[in-house]
């Protein structure tokens, strides 16, 4: 996955392909997209 940037680049995504990931590398993955923890927590209790 990329992230578009405000002037136009592109930034990689980290995206593990594992069943279960630490939370801190998910803060990073999260981070990384400009992703807010209560944003995460929504789309994620939305989609179970």
């Amino acid at each position: 996955m990329e992230r578009k940037n405000p002037d136009g680049s592109k930034t990689p995504l980290t995206m593990p392909g594992h069943p279960k990931i630490k939370g801190s590398t998910l803060r990073m993955i999260c981070t990384q997209a400009g992703i807010s923890r209560e944003d995460f927590i929504e789309a994620y209790m939305l989609s179970i």
